[in-house]
């Protein structure tokens, strides 16, 4: 293998190029700045452990919780006031941080830039986001400490924000002032990306990426890492499993408009009526599920067939041929199916009546009806194929009830006096552009996570011949780095935290971070950031 341009120590490379899942040699940073005292020192320093705690649990403090319905700062900013107090905080919080790097605010969002010496090298851009899913202030008593009390019980940090993503936000910016403390002058620019509003619109990540565009062009990153999967267990192997895709959205919107009239004297099918057969046939003619190359759940299963020993042999030799064999293909996807529904939908397009409304009271025929219906797509599907889907049930329906459809405001069928169905696309987003996970920039971010981890963090867990396999995820849900498709191919979604085994209630009642996790996102950043500072754009293609 070809390795000029790279200044690492050891080798860089793959212990099997030729396997399905060939296992990375571990990147270390050939860095006078990387010292193994500095990583211990972050990871097992009681004093630095105490000062991050604080610098979390302060962030956990101020609410920056977001809604639905709310727009852009300059249209409500009372509403975004807490924002500007995160702001101070930071910039009181992490001085060094923002002496050396550049402050940009895009409304309620932040660009940091930390500028390289060598402008000939592509920008590692680092995300997180701002704001935090709202507290529902009847589940508040529910609450073990309060939702916004940062609460250290000296293992845990509980509050809203603690896992989803503070945490990350935070860790990104101890791991800078870290470098910056030992004098680290990056080579290759640094940016870090905070949106304010990735639990609900995403519109500030969307401003954010057009700002950086505007500036750097497309394809101008020499990789991107935002929040997103971990590690899992499996065979008795540990998994690091950065998500490589997300599935494409859709929010089906469509309304029936019928007569009015007295509830004594109803048509044999109200418009509720109509409604309800419509979603029946949604349901019962579910999308049916499918596992090609393009799907990196099937480069995951290829993982594990090659590096658990007690996998079922049956199972095993389906997958390692499921790329190529229609039966053997077919096996998998049962297996899949049965393991569980998450398993399931990796491989589905998923569909969810989530929204009803219709009538307005007892004795009047309802004369408007709508229903949400969510779709989460199939990396091999678009949503213009879930849309004329959705349109053939409706066509069934129409046919039967003598009705119309408009669809995007295209007349497909011409309204009759019994009414007509008005179908709209909310928030249509393609399955996202699948990163490649046979170039440089896999290789370096996989060989990071080896060394990090195997020998950093886990070096008694991985004796004896032992290793961390680093395989390809699927997001189902969708993050911020839906906005920054163009800026880079290599788009890592993954928080390397701790695989310790707990809940950390996202999103809900009691959400709480693991303090070992968050030390070890601070670690692992420090030392990719100087692996990556290390390296050469050129040897970045496709082997």
């Amino acid at each position: 293998m070809n390795n000029s341009g790279f200044n690492f120590v050891g080798t860089i490379g793959y212990d099997n190029p030729d396997s399905l899942c060939p296992v990375p040699d571990y990147f270390v940073p050939s860095s006078s700045f990387y010292k193994n005292d500095t990583i211990d020192l972050i990871l097992h320093d009681e004093n630095f452990r105490n000062n991050s705690v604080t610098k979390l649990s302060g962030s956990i403090q101020i609410p920056t919780e977001v809604y639905d319905e709310w727009g852009l700062i300059d249209e409500n900013p009372e509403k975004w006031a807490n924002f500007e107090k995160l702001h101070v905080y930071l910039e009181q919080t992490f001085p060094l941080f923002h002496k050396n790097l550049k402050k940009e605010k895009i409304y309620s969002g932040l660009i940091y830039t930390w500028e390289g010496s060598d402008s000939n090298l592509k920008p590692l851009l680092l995300m997180a986001h701002q704001d935090v899913v709202p507290v529902q202030i009847e589940t508040i008593k529910d609450w073990t400490h309060e939702p916004f009390s940062g609460y250290y019980d000296g293992e845990f940090v509980w509050g809203r924000g603690t896992s989803d993503c503070k945490n990350l936000l935070i860790a990104l910016m101890e791991t800078i002032e870290e470098l910056i403390k030992v004098d680290f002058a990056p080579k290759r620019t640094i940016i870090l990306s905070f949106g304010a509003d990735e639990e609900s619109a995403g519109r500030s990540a969307f401003l954010l990426a057009k700002k950086l565009e505007e500036r750097y062009g497309q394809n101008s990153m020499y990789a991107i890492i935002d929040e997103g999967t971990g590690f899992t267990e499996s065979n008795g192997k540990i998994f690091a499993m950065p998500a490589v895709a997300e599935k494409g959205y859709l929010d089906a919107v469509i309304s029936l408009t019928t007569p009015g009239g007295h509830s004594s004297i109803p048509p044999d099918h109200t418009s509720i009526g109509i409604v309800s057969e419509l979603i029946q046939l949604a349901e019962s003619n579910p999308f049916a599920p499918l596992l090609t190359n393009v799907n990196p759940i099937l480069g995951f299963l290829q993982c594990v067939a090659e590096h658990c020993p007690s996998i079922d042999k049956s199972l095993k030799k389906n997958i390692l041929k499921a790329h190529l064999d229609i039966d053997a293909n077919q096996k998998v996807i049962e297996y899949l199916e049965k393991k569980s529904l998450a398993s399931k939908y990796l491989i589905t397009t998923s569909q969810a009546v989530d929204v009803i409304q219709g009538g307005a009271k007892s004795n009047a025929l309802p004369e408007h009806v709508s229903v949400l219906i969510n779709y989460r797509i199939a990396v091999e599907s678009t949503y213009l194929e879930v849309a004329e889907n959705v349109t053939g049930h409706l066509k069934q329906v129409a046919d039967k009830y003598n009705l119309g459809i408009v669809r995007e405001g295209e007349e497909l069928l011409k309204p009759s006096g019994n009414g007509y169905f008005n179908f709209t696309y909310n928030d249509p987003l393609e399955a996202a552009p699948i990163t490649p996970t046979n170039d440089k920039a896999w290789e370096v971010l996989s060989g990071t996570l080896r060394h990090f981890y195997e020998k950093m963090v886990y070096p008694t867990r991985f004796e004896n011949d032992d290793y961390l396999i680093v395989a390809p995820a699927m997001s189902t849900g969708n993050t911020d780095t839906k906005s920054y498709w163009k800026l880079s191919d290599n788009i890592y979604r993954f928080t390397p935290e701790s695989w310790k085994e707990y809940d950390s209630h996202a999103h809900s009642v009691d959400e709480k971070i693991d303090f070992e996790s968050h030390l070890q996102i601070i670690a692992f950043f420090y030392e990719y950031i100087l692996n990556v500072d290390g390296i050469k754009d050129e040897v970045n293609v496709v082997i």
